[in-house]
């Protein structure tokens, strides 16, 4: 699914939500209900713009795969290569 950022003019503040494409959130209230987020002293119905999406919320910065080459020592998933698994014969 999509990473979006909202923006609440009203309060200046920055949401980040994980939703389908058809979702659309007009007010602060609707964005907060979704996320659970506290509303604070913002009206419920002040607009919140949809900014520019991150893109997917699987492209994060750290990986499983980032975080163990980090280790000092390999792992034993990471130290053969890409082709783990035996060759296929005729006899599968």
């Amino acid at each position: 699914m999509p990473l979006y950022e909202y923006l609440c003019e009203t309060n200046g503040e920055v949401i980040e939500a994980v939703h389908g494409m058809s979702v659309r959130f007009e007010t602060w209230g609707e964005l907060c209900e979704y996320m659970s987020h506290p509303l604070g002293k913002t009206s419920v119905d002040a607009p919140v713009k949809r900014l520019v999406g991150k893109g997917s919320w699987t492209n994060n910065p750290k990986t499983i795969a980032k975080e163990n080459a980090t280790l000092p020592q390999r792992t034993k998933w990471l130290s053969h290569g890409a082709t783990v698994s035996p060759m296929r014969t005729n006899k599968f």
